[in-house]
């Protein structure tokens, strides 16, 4: 296999992989949103990022779909199960809401390299149009995430407050 055919099929898996991410996001969220209604920024800001999260799914599908691939069906399961476990877990503790906001932060920054690495395999496998894109996704979870870490400790202490009501 040539080493330009090797970086095309290394850049459709990532694309892929992507796609799982973006799907366990779309599902992390949905379990996530019922519990943050007490804080409307915050539960406003999510329902952005779950919208975002459908709409980079979709980017993702058509720049596969543009090289003649598609979406993995086994691990758009095993990633919707994963989110689906993940929910559960955070909603039997009672400070949820702040563990489910650390853990968007880490996942945003997870979501930023992986577009940092797809843009460099998009790069080498000779699909530079796809830049364009891929940095777009890349901007939106910069974004969010930079949100949620500027407004921790505003979570803190809205926490607090529900908490002591």
């Amino acid at each position: 296999m040539s080493d330009a055919n090797k970086a095309k099929e290394i850049y459709l898996t990532g694309l892929r992989n992507q796609h799982a991410v973006e799907t366990q996001a779309i599902g992390t969220i949905q379990n996530q949103l019922p519990r943050m209604k007490p804080y409307p920024d915050l539960y406003a800001k999510m329902e952005q990022d779950h919208r975002r999260s459908t709409e980079q799914a979709a980017r993702l599908d058509d720049l596969l779909a543009k090289h003649g691939s598609s979406k993995s069906a086994a691990k758009e399961a095993v990633t919707g199960a994963v989110a689906t476990v993940a929910g559960f877990i955070h909603s039997a503790a009672g400070d949820e809401v702040l563990k489910d906001v650390l853990a968007a932060v880490g996942y945003k920054a997870y979501e930023i390299g992986s577009y940092k690495v797809l843009i460099t395999l998009a790069e080498a496998a000779g699909a530079s149009d796809d830049k364009s894109v891929l940095e777009t996704s890349m901007k939106e979870e910069q974004e969010i995430g930079d949100w949620l870490g500027e407004h921790i400790p505003a979570f803190v202490k809205a926490y607090v407050g529900q908490a002591s009501a």
